[in-house]
């Protein structure tokens, strides 16, 4: 599979682990990244992803998620295409930086977009895009069941 993953999940694994959903996201998002490790799956990286993940405010866990794109198999570029498709999905109902993602995966031609957001997930699937975009725990679960 062609995976675009949101930099939520990547964060994911930072945050605290007292809630059964965080650790639940946290260990799936860990087996995706495996996945895409041992090239299971492959990882869509766009300059959405560099630019937020820049503004990430503790250095180490910025410079942690950034060897992430040293293993992606393709960079969506900032570029007029990707601009025009956000500001659809923005007037769709999705956030900026949102919307650049769904674009950015679109874009790249990845099967599923994965991310952490509720609310990102819900406006997403009213769209009725191909494009799928999943919760990692339900993803991990799809891929990993045996029929």
């Amino acid at each position: 599979m062609q995976l675009y993953v949101d930099l939520n999940c990547f964060n994911r694994p930072f945050d605290v682990q007292t809630q059964e959903r965080v650790q639940a996201e946290t260990d799936s998002v860990f087996a995706i990244l495996r996945r895409v490790s041992d090239g299971t799956d492959k990882l869509i990286w766009s300059w959405a992803l560099w630019f937020e993940n820049s503004k990430h405010p503790i250095p180490d866990r910025r410079d942690e998620i950034a060897q992430w794109q040293q293993l992606s198999s393709l960079f969506v570029p900032l570029d007029d295409s990707l601009r025009q498709r956000a500001r659809v999905f923005s007037a769709g109902g999705i956030a900026a930086l949102d919307a650049l993602h769904l674009a950015s995966a679109e874009i790249g031609c990845a099967d599923v977009l994965i991310t952490c957001d509720d609310i990102f997930l819900r406006r997403a699937h009213r769209l009725g895009l191909a494009l799928r975009v999943l919760n990692p725990v339900p993803y991990l679960a799809e891929v990993t069941t045996d029929g």
